[in-house]
């Protein structure tokens, strides 16, 4: 059985009011929610806690749903073909306060969330997803 997921963006805004993060250029900030239909049979769900509990559709997949959010190059030429993902820690978002120095935030839009811009001046995309499948 195959798997399925569909991005549906919500949201798209530059992102700390359009500052230039040195050769790597502005950034935006790309929100929404992916759907996911997973064969829960498959070994690569074998992490993913109760799944043998879900409710099934008529294909035998099991259905849900995550909030995603990318921070990018506005140009991707301007970035280094890397993606950062963040791991969920809880629900945090932590990798800009990790690696850029900056406040916590879970809702990361201005120049302060950016912090130092470690991860925009050296061309990283960063993605974070809100689900977590073994806890």
């Amino acid at each position: 059985m195959t798997n399925h997921l569909e991005l549906r963006v919500a949201e798209r805004t530059t992102f700390a009011g359009g500052e230039s993060f040195g050769t790597s250029g502005a950034y935006e900030r790309i929100a929404g929610r992916v759907h996911f239909a997973v064969d829960p049979a498959a070994k690569a769900q074998a992490g993913i806690v109760d799944i043998d509990k879900a409710a099934r559709d008529a294909r035998g997949l099991v259905h849900f749903t995550a909030d995603f959010l990318l921070l990018k190059p506005v140009d991707m030429k301007n970035g280094n073909r890397r993606l950062l993902f963040d791991w969920a820690n809880r629900g945090n978002k932590r990798c800009l306060q990790f690696f850029n120095d900056a406040p916590g935030s879970n809702d990361p839009r201005s120049l302060a969330h950016a912090g130092n811009g470690f991860l925009m001046r050296r061309g990283y995309t960063i993605a974070w997803l809100a689900w977590q499948g073994d806890l």
